[in-house]
């Protein structure tokens, strides 16, 4: 009996504690803290914030081009349900520039592909070996006759293991209308240049060995006798990709 009165003191006790601890009254206890410590306003300095027109060129260049690569992500991620046929064909008039979709197997075998038409090439069987985590988009990059092409991976899984991909697949050259002027334009990844503008990149200061160039910088400016440009990473579903712009010495 003795027992049973203390519990019911020591619940009643309890629940008096807790009914006194509110967000309300945390807030009161915190108040004087809370743009001090808790939510302190952000202060930029603009005054330090000078940019090359080097630097001005390569970001209003790239700037539309690296929005719609972020909305492909984020489209191919809100599709659900890879039976949602209208998701899925949308993606077409959303991204004009992709050039295929497919349904595949955990192991990378090709279920169904819009255009129905598949090339000789597609080969996805390396998408097995790939470390995968839920809801990632991982990205691939191809040789193809006629140079290269990035495929996008979305994974569908039911208790931790891989049931199927939804993949795009798209030339990185198709891109180039969002950049304006790609003459002095640079489009590339660590294994290999997808565009060059007007020049020969070898005589360039773009020729590079980019994977050493890659594992230390994100940000660069480059220079030789007859060109200078700039260059910026932008890591795509675990692909680093390399936007740069060049321009002969002296221009502006």
């Amino acid at each position: 009996m003795k027992t049973k009165i203390l519990l019911s003191v020591c619940l009643a006790f309890l629940c008096f504690g807790c009914s006194a601890i509110t967000d309300s009254q945390t807030y009161k206890d915190t108040k004087r803290f809370y743009y001090t410590h808790i939510n302190k306003p952000a202060e930029v300095d603009f005054s330090v914030a000078e940019i090359s027109p080097v630097d001005s060129r390569l970001t209003k260049t790239f700037a539309v081009l690296d929005k719609e690569l972020t909305k492909l992500e984020r489209a191919l991620d809100g599709i659900l349900d890879l039976g949602n046929a209208q998701a899925i064909t949308d993606l077409f008039s959303q991204f004009p520039w992709i050039s295929h979709i497919y349904a595949l197997s955990p192991e990378g075998e090709i279920m169904g592909a819009i255009p129905s038409y598949v090339p000789d090439n597609a080969n996805f069987d390396y998408i097995q070996d790939r470390e995968i985590k839920a809801r990632e988009i991982i990205a691939e990059i191809q040789e193809n006759p006629v140079g290269y092409e990035i495929i996008l991976f979305r994974p569908y899984m039911l208790s931790g293991e891989i049931k199927a991909f939804l993949a795009v697949s798209f030339d990185p050259k198709s891109l180039l209308p969002f950049v304006g002027d790609p003459s002095h334009v640079f489009f590339l990844s660590e294994k290999a240049p997808f565009w060059t503008g007007d020049f020969y990149y070898d005589d360039t200061p773009f020729a590079l060995d980019w994977e050493k160039e890659l594992k230390s910088k994100s940000y660069d400016t480059v220079s030789n006798d007859q060109y200078e440009g700039a260059w910026i990473v932008r890591n795509y579903g675990g692909q680093r990709l390399v936007y740069g712009v060049l321009q002969e010495k002296g221009q502006e």
